[in-house]
Parts: C-alpha cells; sequence; structure tokens
C-alpha cells in the first residue's frame, strides 16, 4: 500500500472510532407510571385539583399552577417521555421541561401546549407562552385521543416528537442551563379536563 494510501486509511479509521466513541445512549434516571392513590413526596403541588385517578395523573383546573416533580433534576441533555390526553374540546394540555419550579402565570423553562388557545395552536416557548421567538404549529387536535410525547435536547436544539412523528423543533442560540437552576419537570393546566401518564425521563451518556 503506498504512503498516501496508508495515511488516508488511517484518517478515514480514525474518524470512524471518534465517530463511534462519541455515540450517546439513553439511561433511565426516572420513571413514574402514576400507580397509587396519592401524588406522593416527589411532587409539589402549586395550586388546583391536581390527583391520581385509576393511575392517571388528572386535573381539571389549575389556571397555571402546577404539578412540579422536585426530588428529580433533569439533565441538561436527555429525553423525556410521557402520555397525555384531554378530555376537553379545547385540548390544551401542557408541560414545561427546563424550568426552575416556581409559581409563573405564562409558562416555566421551556413550555409545550398541545392545541392551546382553545385547539388552535401547539407551541414550544422559552420562559413565557406568548415568546416572540416561539415555534408553532397550527394544527387541531383530538379530545379523548391519547398522545405519546417524547422531547429530545441537546446543546441548542430541542425537538418535539408526538405519535412518534416529529412535531415541532425550538432551536436556543442561548439555552437554559441546569446549573443555572433550569433543572424541573411540572405538568401545567389551565382549565381543561386532563390526564398524564407513563413519564420516563432519561440522561444522555457517552457510550
Amino acid at each position: 500500500m503506498k504512503l498516501v494510501s496508508k495515511i488516508a486509511f488511517f484518517i478515514l479509521f480514525f474518524i470512524f472510532v471518534s465517530a463511534c466513541s462519541s455515540e450517546k445512549k439513553a439511561v433511565l434516571i426516572f420513571e413514574d407510571a402514576f400507580e397509587r392513590s396519592e401524588i406522593g413526596g416527589n411532587y409539589e403541588i402549586q395550586g388546583g385539583d391536581w390527583r391520581i385517578e385509576n393511575g392517571k395523573l388528572r386535573c381539571g383546573t389549575a389556571k397555571n399552577r402546577n404539578l412540579v416533580l422536585k426530588s428529580v433534576d433533569l439533565p441538561q441533555n436527555g429525553i423525556v417521555e410521557l402520555t397525555m390526553k384531554s378530555y376537553s374540546d379545547a385540548v390544551d394540555v401542557k408541560f414545561n421541561l427546563w424550568g426552575d419550579g416556581k409559581i409563573h402565570d405564562h409558562g416555566d423553562g421551556y413550555t409545550f401546549i398541545l392545541g392551546g388557545w382553545n385547539n388552535r395552536i401547539s407551541v414550544i416557548s422559552k420562559l413565557h407562552e406568548h415568546e416572540k421567538k416561539r415555534s408553532e404549529k397550527k394544527e387541531k387536535l383530538e379530545k379523548e385521543t391519547l398522545y405519546k410525547i417524547k422531547v429530545e435536547r441537546l446543546s441548542d436544539k430541542i425537538k418535539w416528537f408526538v405519535n412518534g412523528e416529529l412535531f415541532l423543533e425550538y432551536n436556543d442560540e442561548t439555552p437554559l442551563k441546569v446549573s443555572d437552576g433550569f433543572s424541573k419537570l411540572s405538568f401545567a393546566n389551565w382549565k381543561s379536563d386532563v390526564e398524564f401518564d407513563d413519564l420516563k425521563i432519561y440522561a444522555w451518556e457517552e457510550k
């Protein structure tokens, strides 16, 4: 093998090995199937009628007083999965990721709203659900339909999947940081009859 060919081979081999070694895997760090009668000590109830019924997290009205997962911090980069459903014509199912867990009137951290504003707009927003730079999609959703949710965050990119399909993306040039206190997940509601279930949180780790 000629010297140039050998050098090219080793360069390509090095690139391949580096790519393989930098691959990431998702490691489960928390899950909750809500198979119990009480919400329990992992969560903080800010207000509203948050409760567990028949193995589901339920809420009929909260007026943006959230249910905060206080016992676990979200990883800076990771995956959150859950299922959710609305029994209201307005749909309007929402949750917050990478928030500070405090009481806010219009979102905490990154807010994900499915069928908001009377089932007219779905959004990903940062710090405020009316953020001018929010990512949005105008599409009607269905009440009494189970939606399987997955949110992936890696660096400055957030991808939201609904029922296995990419639904919305949000690119943030100044991403919220766990080290600055933006590490909480919270379930949110205004006044829709909603349920959540099968929460799973994964952290990205190097293989």
